[in-house]
């Protein structure tokens, strides 16, 4: 109580607590703010794993139709999504930009960054593969043989339905995954830390206006009353009667 009684009767407290109030106001919005950029890379990063998936199950699927119905419709749209991850054409919102120069225009960690870039690594790879299951499937075309034809048809279909297809497509899968849940786990541990750090500064605010409102009551208890004195009323006097 005799701390608090020096707070409450020391001249600077109102000024002092008022300093405090302002700096964790300001604290208080630094926090909201980056726990606000933290939700919006974590919105960035689901949009970039899901491009990623789904330019990759794109290739499949359209290399699988390919060698499966022979129609070249498909094998234009595999090259069309090799062209729109590299920014040779433009998107669906028609920005033309590559799939790198994506990734490296967010903030994420080195270690973050290359496990996605990684991922589109082993999707170019196994483009490679998608391609040589094409060029099968060109060999067969021109045959005569049905059987020398057939050969080379499935071997492409080996090539796109194969276990070591299925493999590779699972470590693609797997890494898009990876990164996502890396980013993931640094952005909540982040956000935590700052929500807490946020709460902690509107208690000290809370605390602190409290605080101010007993000086100011304080103040008002001790202020000395003003004593108003009456002055005394002075009697008339009595007028002299003449006889």
């Amino acid at each position: 109580m005799k701390i608090l009684d020096k707070i409450l009767e020391y001249r600077r407290a109102p000024y002092i607590i008022a300093g405090v109030i302002f700096v964790c106001s300001l604290g208080v919005l630094s926090c909201f703010k980056s726990a606000e950029t933290q939700l919006t890379t974590l919105n960035q990063a689901a949009s970039l794993s899901r491009t990623m998936a789904k330019s990759s199950d794109d290739l499949t699927n359209y290399a699988r139709f390919f060698v499966t119905t022979k129609n070249e419709q498909w094998r234009t749209e595999f090259n069309n999504v090799l062209k729109i991850r590299n920014g040779e054409v433009a998107d669906n919102q028609g920005v033309t930009k590559s799939f790198k120069v994506r990734v490296k225009e967010v903030p994420f960690l080195q270690s973050e960054l290359d496990q996605l870039l990684k991922a589109e690594q082993l999707s170019n790879n196994l483009a490679k593969l998608e391609v040589e299951a094409f060029a099968w499937i060109d060999k067969g075309r021109p045959e005569i043989n049905f059987e020398i034809m057939m050969h080379h048809y499935t071997e492409a279909q080996m090539l796109m339905f194969g276990d070591d297809y299925k493999k590779y497509k699972k470590e693609i899968v797997d890494t898009t995954n990876q990164f996502y849940s890396m980013v993931v786990n640094r952005l909540q541990s982040e956000y935590l830390f700052y929500m807490t750090a946020a709460w902690a500064l509107i208690i000290v605010i809370n605390v602190s206006l409290l605080l101010l409102v007993l000086i100011i009551k304080h103040k008002e208890v001790m202020k000395p009353q003003r004593v108003t004195v009456k002055k005394p009323v002075a009697k008339p006097r009595a007028k002299k009667t003449t006889q």
